[in-house]
């Protein structure tokens, strides 16, 4: 329903013009029919005074929704500054944390998963082994493998060891 503000003070200006002349009216008739006009007129004007408040109301709480999605967006802007994507090693992606000034934050890596997703959640260390360091999102629960952490394949012989056979 489109609401016009004018009306609402056209509508209360013609129920006053009515009040006006209920007094020169000289038949109880013509006085009760002045007064139903008028009783008309102001439940006209209270359905417009609160479909006003209704339609306030509804802009105040999207307001507020805008200036909260501006604070979400403005705290992940002041993310994004301080992390940049890499690779770790072919075809493994995270964001790295840039040691900014004297930021006393150690440095980590983020979910790139979860970063598209404007969520900050670091990888944790899950273990390491011979293929390297595997690393998990507690958020997302995505596995990475660092392959540059890769351990040397040992069989136990060291550099200047022969081969003896029992035979």
């Amino acid at each position: 329903m489109a609401f016009d503000p004018s009306s609402l003070y056209v509508s209360a200006k013609a129920a006053y013009e009515i009040a006006k002349g209920i007094s020169s009216l000289n038949t109880e008739v013509e006085r009760n029919n002045a007064v139903s006009k008028v009783l008309e007129v102001l439940l006209s004007v209270q359905s417009d005074a609160l479909s006003m408040q209704e339609k306030q109301s509804l802009l105040l709480t999207e307001k507020d929704d805008l200036i909260k999605k501006i604070a979400e967006f403005e705290k992940w802007s002041e993310i994004e500054r301080q992390y940049e994507l890499k690779e770790i090693t072919t075809g493994v992606f995270v964001y790295a944390y840039k040691k900014i000034d004297d930021s006393r934050q150690p440095m980590h890596w983020l979910c790139a998963k979860c970063y598209s997703e404007r969520k900050s959640y670091i990888l944790q260390l899950k273990l390491e082994s011979a293929s390297g360091h595997i690393y998990i999102c507690h958020n997302c629960n995505s596995e990475i493998i660092d392959h540059s952490k890769a351990m040397p394949f040992d069989l136990g012989f060291s550099s200047g060891a022969k081969l003896r056979s029992s035979w």
